[in-house]
C-alpha cells in the first residue's frame, strides 16, 4: 500500500531488517508476522477435522503455492496427506519436495478437476476466490469432489459493503484500470465480498458456515510491532471477535449434499417458472 511505503521510507527505524524463523515454519523479517496469522487459523481448522476422524485425512489444497501449508499443520501435529493444485510448474515442485502426496497443474477456471467424486475431506482454498468471475463455478465443483460433511476452509480479503460498492460500480466508471475487463487481464481481485455476501454464496452452493476469524485489526509487513507476541496476539483476538471488518477473512464451511440438492431443485423450478412466464 502507499501509506506503508511512504511510512517505511520516511521511518525506516520503525521496520525490521533481520530475518526470523516465525512460528517455526517460515523465514520472516518479524517473529510474529501477522500476514501469516492466516496459516495458523487454516491448520488449527484441520487440526480439528483431525482429531474429530480419528484417521488421517485428505487434503486438497488449491491454489497450494509452494505447499507451505503442509508445514504449518505438521508443526502443530495434524494427521494429514496434502494433495496440491496451481498454476505453475516450479512452485508444485518445490509443495512436492516438501511433503505433498500429489499435485497438479491446473488452472481453477478449468473443469472438471483431475479428481475422482467423494475424494476429499478437506478443500482449503485460500485467496482463490477474489480473482475470479464467477466463484459460485469454483464451489460447484467442489461439490463433486469433496466427501458428504467434508470441510472446505475458504479465505478472501474483505470489506464493508458501502466501500465494496464503490469499489464495484463507481471506480470503474472513473479509472479504466479497475474496468472488469482490465482488471481481469492482469488477473487481479475482481470479485469482492463482505462477510455476509460470503456466506450467503457458500449457503447457496451447498456450504453451511460453522465459523469465521479474521486475522487483523492493523498490520504492515516489518514493522517492528511485529516482534511482539501481545501485538500477534491482540490482533488475532480482535479478526475472532470482528470478523470481516477490515483485512480478511477465513471461513469453516461444512458440505451438505442434500442442502445443495434442494438448492439446485429450486433453482431449476424457477428457470422452469420463468420459461413458462415468458411464453
Amino acid at each position: 500500500m502507499l501509506i506503508t511505503k511512504i511510512f517505511q521510507k520516511a521511518l525506516p527505524f520503525l521496520y525490521s531488517s533481520k530475518k526470523y524463523l516465525a512460528f517455526g515454519v517460515e523465514e520472516s523479517p518479524t517473529k510474529y508476522p501477522i500476514e501469516k496469522s492466516r496459516y495458523l487459523t487454516m491448520a488449527s481448522y484441520i487440526h480439528e477435522e483431525s482429531l474429530k476422524q480419528g484417521q488421517p485425512i485428505r487434503v486438497l489444497d488449491i491454489g497450494c503455492h509452494e505447499g507451505m501449508m503442509l508445514l504449518y499443520c505438521q508443526k502443530n501435529g495434524s494427521n494429514v496427506e496434502f494433495h496440491g493444485m496451481d498454476i505453475r510448474q516450479d512452485r508444485l515442485n518445490l509443495a512436492l519436495e516438501r511433503g505433498y502426496k500429489s499435485t497438479k497443474l491446473q488452472d481453477v477456471r478449468s473443469f472438471p478437476f483431475p479428481y475422482p467424486d467423494g475424494f476429499f475431506d478437506v478443500v482449503v482454498c485460500s485467496h482463490i476466490l477474489e480473482h475470479l468471475e464467477h466463484p459460485e463455478k469454483v464451489l460447484q465443483e467442489l461439490n463433486r469432489i469433496i466427501k458428504e460433511e467434508g470441510l472446505l476452509i475458504v479465505g478472501v480479503p474483505t470489506g464493508l459493503l458501502p466501500g465494496i460498492l464503490w469499489r464495484r460500480y463507481v471506480v470503474p466508471l472513473y479509472n479504466p484500470l479497475q474496468r472488469k475487463e482490465a482488471v481481469l487481464s492482469r488477473f487481479g481481485h475482481i470479485s469482492f465480498f463482505s462477510l455476509p455476501e460470503l456466506r450467503k454464496l457458500l449457503r447457496d452452493n451447498g456450504f453451511v458456515a460453522e465459523d469465521a476469524r479474521g486475522d487483523h485489526l492493523f498490520r504492515s509487513r516489518r514493522l517492528f510491532l511485529e516482534n511482539y507476541k501481545w501485538w500477534f496476539d491482540f490482533n488475532r483476538w480482535y479478526g475472532r471477535q470482528f470478523p470481516g471488518i477490515l483485512g480478511h477473512v477465513t471461513v469453516k464451511a461444512r458440505f451438505r449434499a442434500r442442502h445443495a440438492e434442494i438448492i439446485r431443485i429450486a433453482e431449476v423450478k424457477i428457470k422452469t417458472e420463468d420459461k413458462h412466464e415468458s411464453n
